[in-house]
């Protein structure tokens, strides 16, 4: 195996600490009605019938001892990255630690936000591998950070302590920093592809699932076979955006731009815009819910809608605020 998917620990590339700067104090939007058209975000709507074929597939079993101490969840606020770094905190008083626009940081290639376990923090990744650390998260390293230099990274996931972080490019090359155990990647295996949108981890630290675009999860570690999702005819299914571990780690969501979503491993199935005419078509991110019967789902437009016992907090054009730039959300939790 070569260090091209290895990854590693090494010194700062930029850590960061959290800047309060006013980028968007939107927990003032708990005013919003839950019951706001899907423009504005709220309750999803339910038609007669889907806009697109759904993916096909089937659920695998549960298989994974939960974690003794759940991720945090939605329940308490959700927080949206645009690419240029800014952050729009909703609903959690306190959950805004920091952005790259009040930093003076000016980039246009993030691709991800991910919370930390506690929801007192985040990171933010670009597509070069730069990670940026706010609020409790720890910095453990970066791929500009040890020399690589690349384009393609398309998301990154935590260990379950927070203590280290796996980064996923589009071709499946995996980079392993802090405690998070390296486990194997698609080029190291042999397997070319330019499609991987997204890694979810397993609750041991051992483990991951990465989603390729044409609905083939791969598994490394502890992470046991998935069934991969088809569509009925190529074409008609929407493009697939996301995977994310629930709660416990030991189940996780597929999404697709349409507002799909597939359970997998004991993941709640709380519904989906798969009924729905007039859904959105710019989903990009799925947010859980504290105990993972619920989510929130979130376009590339700050538009936010829940499912489940997750809770409506606020949106973007809820706040009159136009933007088609976001790129992923995380929960966020008060702080005490």
């Amino acid at each position: 195996m070569t260090n091209r998917w290895m990854g590693g620990t090494t010194t700062g590339f930029l850590p960061v600490v959290a800047v309060l700067v006013a980028i968007a104090l939107a927990w003032l939007a708990w005013a919003q009605p839950a019951s706001a058209g899907p423009a504005a975000g709220g309750a999803a709507p339910v038609g007669p019938a889907g806009r697109h074929a759904a993916w096909a597939g089937t659920v695998a079993p549960t298989f994974l001892t939960p974690s003794e101490e759940p991720r945090v969840g939605a329940g308490s606020g959700y927080d949206m990255v645009g690419a240029d770094g800014g952050v729009f905190v909703f609903g959690s008083a306190g959950g805004f630690y920091g952005s790259l626009p009040g930093l003076g940081i000016h980039v246009d290639d993030i691709v991800g936000l991910v919370s930390s376990a506690t929801g007192h923090g985040y990171f933010l990744v670009g597509s070069d591998g730069g990670v940026f650390s706010f609020g409790d998260t720890t910095f453990v390293g970066s791929l500009p950070g040890i020399g690589v230099q690349v384009g393609d990274i398309v998301g990154l996931v935590p260990s379950h302590d927070d203590k280290g972080y796996y980064l996923v490019g589009s071709d499946g090359g995996v980079f392993a920093f802090g405690d998070a155990a390296f486990a194997g990647s698609l080029p190291g295996t042999g397997v070319d592809v330019s499609d991987v949108v997204g890694i979810a981890g397993t609750s041991d630290n051992a483990g991951y699932w990465v989603l390729a675009s044409d609905g083939t999860i791969y598994n490394f570690g502890t992470a046991t076979v998935a069934p991969a999702l088809t569509c009925p005819t190529p074409g008609s299914c929407g493009n697939l955006v996301s995977i994310v571990s629930d709660p416990t780690g030991t189940g996780f969501w597929v999404t697709d731009q349409y507002g799909y979503v597939y359970a997998y491993n004991g993941a709640s199935d709380a519904g989906d815009f798969s009924g729905s005419t007039t859904g959105p078509s710019d989903i990009v991110s799925l947010v859980p819910s504290s105990d993972g019967n619920g989510y929130v789902l979130v376009g590339s437009d700050g538009g936010a809608f829940a499912f489940g016992d997750a809770s409506f907090l606020g949106s973007l054009p809820g706040l009159g605020i136009v933007v088609d730039d976001i790129v992923g959300a995380a929960a966020a939790a008060p702080v005490s």
